[in-house]
C-alpha cells in the first residue's frame, strides 16, 4: 500500500482528499503547512508521494518542493493549484516537480496523475 502525504492549509480539502484516496487503497498522512509536511517527511520511514497545494501561507508549494529536493531527490511531488499560470508550471518543473493538477479536479483526475508517476 502506497503512502501519500497531503499538504494543504484548508482542512476541508485535506479531509476530502484523505477520504477519497483511502477508499482507493492509499494510506494517507495529512499536513496543514509546509513545515508540518517537512516534519512528517523526516519522521516517517516511508512516504511514497507528496501531494501539495501551491498557495499556502508561510511556505508555498514551490518553496516546499525546493526544501524537499534539498534532502530527497527522488520522492514524487505533485502540486495542486487553482492558478493555471504557465510560469508557475515552468518553475515547478525546474525544481523537478513530478506532476501538476489544476483545481478543481475530481478523484479520477487525481488518480490518473498519480498513476502517471514513474
Amino acid at each position: 500500500m502506497k503512502t501519500i502525504l497531503i499538504v494543504d492549509d484548508k482542512r476541508v480539502q485535506l479531509k476530502t482528499l484523505k477520504r477519497g484516496l483511502r477508499t482507493k487503497g492509499y494510506q494517507v498522512i495529512e499536513a496543514i503547512s509546509g513545515k508540518e509536511a517537512l516534519d512528517h517527511l523526516f519522521n516517517y520511514n516511508h512516504i511514497d508521494i507528496i501531494l501539495t497545494d501551491y498557495a499556502m501561507p508561510e511556505m508555498n508549494g514551490i518553496e516546499l518542493l525546493q526544501k524537499i529536493r534539498e534532502n530527497n531527490k527522488s520522492i514524487p511531488v505533485i502540486i495542486m493549484t487553482a492558478y493555471g499560470d504557465k510560469d508557475l508550471v515552468i518553475e515547478a518543473m525546474h525544481h523537478r516537480c513530478n506532476g501538476f493538477i489544476d483545481k478543481p479536479f475530481d478523484m479520477d483526475e487525481l488518480l490518473e496523475e498519480i498513476k502517471n508517476i514513474p
